[in-house]
């Protein structure tokens, strides 16, 4: 039965028998604030992170806006990457199985045949969904007509930048029609995209969902110190029992050296890195979707490229330059409602960084490692605002009350003033040395 808080956005019925089959009780907060400006036509700039429903936020809608008696593609739908284009395609065919009325959609990728891609494009299917650079090569070969297209959805955007689409995106912008509706979709919303949504979204209605507090999401800390971060991360592995962790390095290089090293201790790890082949990727997706894993490497790249469900633990094998790939890292743990950990390995050398996170609104639990188990340890803010006791070297001004100086001259005297105040400064040094190892005690 349709919950109460769905039946108020008025989807259509074959819609409305979508979300009972997908077991969705109540709307996400994304999908709270993107369902009715979609419904009403409205250009949107959407901040959110991944598994936060976001999908289903402009699926939903999009589908229960098309006009199924017309024959023309009334939405397109542009993903970065081959993965996320088809579980896309999968969702949305998903949708389309509850219409009595046939709905087409059509998958265009790179990777499959152009010509094939170009037939089915030319039938003019109601929802196209793919890469950019694909989409544009059909639209070059005159197989759809960008003008007519309704809305177009640009999801994962900054994204979009990093893998270089922004161009072709830009060309497919400027083909469409004065009014259609553009979708944009970002986890964060990055300086390079302020040019293109000032000049194709100038009237967007912006929906901000804080990534940073958004879902159950632990963040901990677990300091490197003596151990290389290799063996600091195996040590966390013997401690976890995840159902699924994710392993973040900054460098293809380290994913590498990582999986190896982690292997070699006898775990199952799997590896997404941007050497892998489209057939590779697509086979690592399979075994992990199988759950032939319990640990995987990846680069940040790589790891937005292909949705994962079901991870537990998220581990940073080193805090991402950009502050921004934290977030998403984080985001792919506490999704659909779920607790996650967000584990991070630091030294000295991280502070800045952990600083600007706190800023952002991150609250670090700070832990060790101790007889196989997480412990507590000191905030290591407070560590560093410890009140520092400085030695005072300058004691023969403080001490000269306390030597005894004779009014009369007599021989040796330099000597055995020297002496005198030696011994005190001795003194005065242990009694510095004592409080020290106290302080340090009581901290």
């Amino acid at each position: 039965m349709l919950s109460k808080s769905f039946e108020q956005y008025g989807f259509k019925d074959f819609v409305n028998k979508a979300i009972i089959d997908l077991g969705f009780k109540n709307p996400t907060k994304i999908q709270e604030r993107v369902f009715s400006p979609v419904l009403k036509e409205k250009n949107i700039v959407a901040r959110s992170q991944t598994g936060s429903g976001k999908s289903h936020s402009f699926l939903l809608p999009i589908f229960s806006k098309l006009d199924l008696d017309r024959k023309k593609t009334q939405g397109i739908i542009l993903a970065p990457t081959r993965e996320l284009s088809r579980q896309l395609y999968e969702m949305a065919v998903h949708i389309a199985t509850f219409s009595e009325k046939e709905i087409k959609i059509t998958l265009c990728i790179g990777g499959q045949d152009l010509n094939r891609d170009i037939e089915r494009v030319s039938n003019a299917p109601h929802i196209i969904i793919g890469t950019p650079t694909r989409v544009l090569e059909l639209d070059r070969a005159n197989a759809l007509s960008i003008k007519e297209v309704e809305t177009l959805v640009i999801d994962e955007c900054d994204m979009m930048i990093d893998l270089g689409f922004m161009e072709d995106i830009d060309k497919l912008s400027k083909r469409a029609a004065t009014n259609c509706q553009f979708l944009v979709f970002s986890a964060t919303i990055p300086t390079q995209m302020s040019y293109f949504l000032k000049k194709y979204l100038n009237n967007a209605q912006h929906i901000d969902v804080d990534n940073a507090k958004f879902g159950k999401i632990d963040y901990i800390l677990i300091p490197e110190k003596s151990s290389t971060r290799l063996e600091k991360l195996y040590e966390i592995t013997t401690v976890l029992n995840p159902y699924l962790a994710l392993i973040f390095a900054n460098k293809k290089t380290e994913v590498e050296e990582i999986s190896n090293y982690l292997i070699k201790q006898g775990l199952n790890v799997g590896v997404l890195h941007g050497d892998l082949t489209p057939r590779e990727r697509k086979q690592m997706q399979r075994r992990i979707n199988n759950l032939d894993f319990t640990y995987v490497v990846a680069s940040d790249l790589m790891s937005r490229g292909i949705d994962i469900e079901g991870i537990s633990h998220v581990i940073n094998f080193n805090i991402p330059n950009d502050l921004d790939f934290f977030i998403h890292r984080a985001g792919r743990t506490g999704r659909a409602g779920l607790s996650g950990e967000c584990i991070t390995i630091y030294n000295s050398k991280d502070e800045e960084k952990l600083q600007i996170l706190e800023n952002r609104g991150i609250k670090f639990n700070h832990v060790d490692i101790k007889n196989g188990q997480f412990i507590e340890v000191k905030d290591r803010n407070k560590r560093q605002s410890r009140k520092k006791i400085v030695a005072d070297h300058n004691l023969t001004e403080k001490l000269k009350s306390k030597v005894k100086v004779s009014k009369k001259v007599k021989p040796g005297y330099k000597k055995k003033y020297k002496y005198k105040m030696d011994k005190l400064k001795q003194k005065e040094r242990r009694k510095f040395a004592k409080r020290m190892n106290r302080t340090n005690r009581g901290n």
